[in-house]
C-alpha cells in the first residue's frame, strides 16, 4: 500500500471476506457431475471479476498446453 501511495498517490483498502459455501467434493469413480479436487476461486466487483485458481482448471489448462506435444508423439510428421 506504502508503494501505490508513493508512486501514484493513490490510496487503496482491500477487504477479505470468506465465503461460507464451499467448492464442490472431490471425484468419485463412477460418478458424473461437480468435483474439485481442491483449490481457490478469487472473485471482486461482486463476482464481475473472477480467477479460478483450483487443481482442476490448472490441470485443464496443462493438458490444452499440451496437446500439440503429444499429437506429435503419436502422428510424427512423414518426411
Amino acid at each position: 500500500a506504502k508503494l501505490i501511495k508513493a508512486e501514484t498517490g493513490a490510496t487503496k483498502e482491500c477487504a477479505l471476506e470468506i465465503d461460507t459455501q464451499y467448492l464442490p467434493p472431490a471425484p468419485v469413480a463412477g460418478k458424473d457431475g461437480a468435483s474439485c479436487l481442491g483449490g481457490v476461486v478469487l472473485a471482486c466487483q461482486g463476482g464481475k471479476i473472477t480467477i479460478d485458481n483450483t487443481i482442476d482448471v490448472r490441470l485443464r489448462l496443462v493438458m490444452e498446453q499440451a496437446k500439440p506435444a503429444i499429437r506429435s508423439l503419436l502422428f510424427p510428421a512423414s518426411n
